[in-house]
């Protein structure tokens, strides 16, 4: 039996710790129960800040790892690696020749009544890879030392992604663990992957799809181990059998994709279904060999219980002996005696001595199949149940104990250690979904459009609050009520000249503009959080916990909010490349506030020059510009001097030429030459008409401003459509897509 000679997890038949287990428990005893409490919790803190934007942590991670020796996890490691083969073989057969189901060795009803069966990749040639090339086991070792299979994983790893960085994680926090003793590597197997995913993706991408039922915090762990890119459905489609992603230099072809997805719905064409829940025509792509998937949908009928009662009886048919990890009758651990593990040490009822609290614990462990051979990850994940029903997610060490002989293989990573073949080189910069530059886009344009409506609404309120008679306060009320109708924040039908505070408040509650703005870019910073830095993510994050969450339309809510716009400026401009992805955020921000100013421009310089004194102040208020205003002109306001520093200031960063000339910048940045030369046009514009009026020229300012709302439009329009336009699903899947792709500087721009 399997581990017969070991006898239970912590402590043996003396009742002394056993050897892996005296490291980590003379190192917790050091430590002390107060200083382990604030380990546990930065463990915490530093897996949510690995997390994506708002998601929320079901499962904490224990500081405690579950040690085995290296002599103990070789042998479950071949144990691991046979029935990884093992059940690769009886897939092969399931969707093959099903030759042990025509000879009831398999039960046929429930694998035909299943929709895991996927009946589109059945009795298929052959694909570029295994139907199953990833591979993960939970086991419980029982009392007298044995280990038995609680569940197999076949579908997809699930945890693999944490499963290789926890263990950085657990070392930010519990160094001293690590002086103890010398753990084998997870580097060869995990270098030595990649080495393979580089291969089969052929120059191109290494995509992991992942569908709405997918972990991504697993997910993006995962892609950031093996240098792939998160994708989902709507990035990629099908053309001429041939899976496309669509970047910022046009449709690329994808060669591999590692599925994190689930695959009853992943081809909405030949499974039904709503098409943004897939790919339509991925399996034409599979069943043509254009496309290698990890693992092959489908793989996940081996997880039937019907199925898994017949493992150990076709095994020893086979090969005429047991197999080495035998099934536990059951998957939970309801009633079983499991081994059980520390998981907190806590001060004794006298205070004198401290005690360890325990918990049953079940351990994940992961095959890979790489170049035909299973190799075993030396680590995984431990999952420790309290009597609660809670969870703790632990980290497993593999120590080595040294007595292994130089010549012996390594025989739980199954291989060499170095890097053989090596990798192939690929440019990263092309494999920028069009998706992700959009969401950078709009989040810029929200981040801005949240810092315009909390100072139109800081400025506005309190005016209509203390509202008196005087005849130029009257006329900024009105001027203001038709900035907040042009900025969406208030209906037209409110406004007119019985507007009151308790009518604005009223609107304002029902609309919650500063609420759908504020999920806006919560839902725009979860999606591209990959492209941000953990300190980036954390600034981000604690700005934006900082606005109240009951948003009321009062001073401490606008101020919060534009505190967050401009933390979050000061992160992008400090932290974030000028070039790459974050260029299109800030494509977005001066889209948005070129906009924005060009149409509050509009309703407040209408009229004659000489009569513009109540519309220039809050002009001025607006944009912030008091001070820098008087620095320029040290007197009263003049109409040319503060329109001049409003339009044509090109070293004022809330002039409208600033913005115009920063847009080209970018526009240049990313190969959009034609959409630059648009921005310069608007920029000459500008400066020819703050040139008219402060030369005293007669200038009606509301047809060049206008003109530049329309021209801005349009040219957000033409950038839309060369850059994140989505193919048309008439043509997804059998008619070739001709894509141009944009300028060498465009594959130059993007992360």
């Amino acid at each position: 039996m399997l581990g017969g000679d070991a006898l239970g997890g912590l402590i043996d038949a003396k009742g002394q710790i056993r050897a892996p287990w005296r490291p980590v428990i003379n190192a917790m005893r050091a430590i002390g129960p107060d200083e382990f409490a604030a380990r546990a919790a930065a463990l915490d803190r530093r897996a949510q800040y690995e997390s994506p934007s708002g998601s929320v942590q079901s499962q904490r991670l224990d500081p405690i790892p579950i040690p085995l020796m290296d002599y103990e996890f070789a042998t479950l490691a071949d144990a691991i690696a046979e029935r990884a083969e093992f059940l690769a073989d009886i897939l092969d057969d399931v969707y093959g020749a099903q030759s042990w189901i025509a000879d009831g060795s398999l039960p046929g009803d429930p694998l035909f009544e299943t929709p895991q069966f996927i009946r589109q990749l059945a009795h298929q040639p052959g694909f570029t890879a295994p139907r199953l090339a990833s591979y993960a086991v939970d086991l419980i070792r029982c009392p007298d030392g044995s280990f038995r299979v609680l569940r197999d994983h076949t579908d997809h790893a699930p945890g693999l992604g944490l499963a290789l960085a926890i263990r950085r994680f657990v070392a930010d926090v519990m160094p001293e663990l690590f002086g103890t003793v010398t753990l084998a590597s997870q580097r060869p197997v995990t270098e030595t992957l990649q080495d393979m995913l580089h291969l089969l993706a052929t120059g191109g991408p290494i995509g992991l799809i992942a569908g709405a039922d997918a972990d991504m915090t697993d997910t993006r762990l995962l892609a950031r181990q093996l240098g792939g890119t998160v994708l989902r459905p709507d990035d990629l489609s099908c053309s001429g059998g041939v899976l496309r992603l669509r970047t910022l230099a046009g449709s690329t072809p994808v060669h591999l994709l590692l599925r994190q997805a689930s695959s009853l719905s992943i081809d909405p064409l030949e499974q039904g279904g709503a098409p943004s829940n897939g790919v339509p025509g991925l399996f034409r792509a599979l069943r043509n060999n254009a496309l290698t998937m990890l693992n092959i949908p489908g793989s996940g009928i081996l997880q039937l219980p019907d199925f898994k009662s017949c493992f150990s009886n076709l095994f020893y048919r086979q090969h005429g002996r047991p197999p080495q990890l035998k099934d536990h009758d059951t998957t939970s651990l309801g009633g079983i005696d499991a081994d059980q593990a520390p998981i907190a040490i806590r001060l004794a009822q006298d205070g004198a001595a401290a005690r360890f609290e325990f918990a049953a614990i079940t351990l994940r462990l992961y095959a890979l199949r790489i170049d035909g051979v299973w190799r075993v990850l030396p680590g995984g994940l431990g999952h420790a149940t309290r009597a609660d029903g809670s969870a703790l997610i632990k980290d497993i060490w593999v120590i080595d104990s040294g007595n292994r002989d130089a010549g012996e293989p390594d025989r739980a990573s199954r291989g060499p250690a170095h890097r053989s073949p090596p990798r192939i080189a690929r440019k990263v910069a092309m494999d920028l979904p069009s998706r992700l530059a959009d969401d950078l886009l709009w989040l810029g344009r929200m981040v801005e459009r949240l810092d315009g409506a909390a100072r139109l609404l800081a400025i506005a309120l309190p005016r209509f609050v203390d509202a008196s008679n005087l005849p130029h306060e009257a006329a900024q009320r009105e001027s203001l009520a038709a900035c907040l109708v042009s900025a969406k924040l208030v209906p037209d039908e409110i406004t007119g000249p019985f507007l009151s505070a308790r009518r604005l408040h009223e609107s304002l509650a029902r609309s919650k503009p500063l609420s759908r703005l504020l999920a806006d870019i919560r839902r725009l910073f979860d999606h591209c959080g990959e492209r941000f830095s953990v300190s980036m993510r954390r600034i981000i994050e604690g700005a934006l916990d900082q606005i109240p969450q009951d948003l009321n339309d009062d001073s401490r809510t606008f101020t919060a909010c534009m505190q967050f716009v401009a933390t979050f400026n000061g992160v992008i401009a400090e932290d974030a490349s000028r070039s790459g992805g974050f260029v299109f955020l800030e494509i977005g921000r001066r889209l948005e506030r070129a906009e924005a100013l060009a149409e509050t421009l509009t309703v407040l310089l209408a009229g004659s020059l000489a009569r513009l004194d109540p519309s220039l102040t809050l002009a001025i208020e607006l944009a912030d510009a008091q001070l820098t205003y008087e620095f320029v002109n040290a007197g009263p306001l003049l109409a040319e001097t503060a329109i001049g520093l409003l339009i044509g200031a090109a070293d004022y960063p809330r002039s409208l030429t600033f913005q115009t000339e920063s847009l080209a910048i970018g526009l240049r940045r990313i190969g959009a030459l034609d959409q630059a030369a648009v921005a310069d046009r608007i920029t000459v514009d500008l400066r020819s008409l703050s040139g008219a009026i402060a030369a005293g020229d007669s200038v009606d300012l509301g047809g060049p401003l206008k003109h530049c709302i329309v021209t801005l439009e349009t040219l957000a329009d033409d950038l839309a459509t060369q850059y994140f336009a989505p193919i048309p699903p008439s043509r997804q899947v059998e008619e070739p897509q001709q894509t141009a792709a944009p300028p060498v500087e465009a594959a130059r721009s993007t992360d």
